[in-house]
């Protein structure tokens, strides 16, 4: 049974020979009105503010999705950057390891090409020395000995680089 403020102000009751007195009663009914109105508007409210606290925590929900997507989306981002900084740092290792080992092969290649120059021109020079040797010994047989023999086998045997 719903009540208005006006229906209860507009009751009416039969008159009985024994009973309330109409003023009291028509005091209470309006006493009861009032409160009744007072109850209908505090719950109007109570309906607008609940209206509005629901349209705030819709807003809420919809900016916490936002966030959740934004969290999201960034977390595949740098899920992305991540991936390709590791690809792109194994890239580089591994070009700087191929460098590292052709330094090592030129090193090692420029130490034999060294040894082996050292030794051809060690050739050369025994050569030489030994063809200046014996230019010397022909000269020195053709009866010219001038006292060059410091120039001698002698003093060049056992000496190495």
């Amino acid at each position: 049974m719903k009540l208005t403020p006006k229906e209860v102000r507009e009751k009416s009751f039969n008159v009985v020979p024994i009973g309330y007195s109409r003023g009291a009663v028509r005091a209470f009914l309006e006493e009861v009105a009032d409160f009744l109105k007072e109850v209908i508007r505090e719950n109007h409210q109570l309906k607008d503010e609940l209206s509005r606290k629901d349209r705030e925590i819709e807003e809420l929900r919809k900016e916490a999705r936002a966030f959740r997507e934004a969290l999201r989306r960034l977390d595949e981002f740098s899920e992305t950057v991540k991936a390709q900084a590791e690809a792109e740092a194994k890239k580089i290792v591994e070009e700087a390891e191929r460098e590292a080992r052709l330094i090592e092969e030129d090193i090692e290649r420029l130490w034999k090409l060294r040894e082996k120059l050292r030794l051809d021109l060690r050739a050369l020079l025994l050569s030489y020395l030994e063809h200046l040797e014996e230019s010397l010994r022909v000269r020195g047989g053709e009866g010219t000995s001038q006292g060059n023999d410091s120039l001698g086998p002698s003093s060049t045997e056992g000496q190495e680089d």
